[in-house]
């Protein structure tokens, strides 16, 4: 690993205080223990473990050469396969794997793990998605996990609040939609407790308590 670092990954000059310059050492990104990326046929998988990444890379203040350069490293199997070939065709058109950004890094795997069929999916699954027999709180968890997917129709707030009120279960909605909440937080607990309250409880009919 440490020869495989050395070809790859030349520290900028300068002022070796500022960790926007020496970002963070391989050693250090390992102790985070993000799992290895081998390639299965699982597209939200590979989402996860990119967010996974991500999630790292910001605590530990990586640079952009370092993204690329550790996420690659954490490719095995069939993931490490494309990343091979990926890689030289990068580098023959950029010119060096250092030219490569994160941006562009993520842009690669998802054409290959996460493909636009799959993508389109999801968002399609979160304009169709209302709590139905879910509780308020499955419907809250399966609401951002899939809204991910669809940013621009959450982009705000209020456009958030107002798309999550309008998918709880009739008898909820009416009973939070007079308050005209503007946090989607609250909303959430407020409905919660609604839910609890009156005990409509996962599979019950519409309108009728437990």
């Amino acid at each position: 690993m440490t020869e495989f670092l050395q070809q790859n990954f030349r520290p900028p000059q300068g002022d070796s205080n500022r960790r926007v310059q020496v970002g963070c050492p391989y050693e250090r990104f390992l102790t985070h223990r993000t799992p290895a990326f081998t390639g299965e046929v699982d597209p939200m998988r590979a989402r996860r473990w990119i967010q996974d990444l991500e999630r790292t890379f910001e605590v530990c203040g990586c640079t952009e050469a370092q993204m690329v350069l550790y996420g690659s490293y954490m490719l095995q199997g069939e993931a490490a396969n494309w990343w091979e070939t990926k890689r030289i065709l990068l580098e023959m058109e950029l010119g060096s794997l250092a030219a490569v950004s994160w941006q562009r890094f993520k842009k690669e795997f998802d054409d290959r793990f996460f493909p636009v069929s799959m993508r389109r999916q999801k968002v399609q699954e979160f304009n169709n998605l209302v709590q139905g027999d879910m509780t308020v709180e499955q419907y809250a968890r399966k609401f951002m996990d899939l809204g991910r997917f669809a940013p621009h129709l959450i982009a705000t707030e209020e456009l958030r609040v107002e798309r999550f009120q309008e998918g709880l279960r009739h008898e909820i909605c009416r009973q939070v939609a007079y308050l005209r909440i503007k946090d989607f937080q609250e909303l959430v607990d407020l409905a919660s407790i609604v839910e609890r309250e009156n005990s409509f409880g996962v599979g019950s009919p519409p309108g009728q308590k437990r």
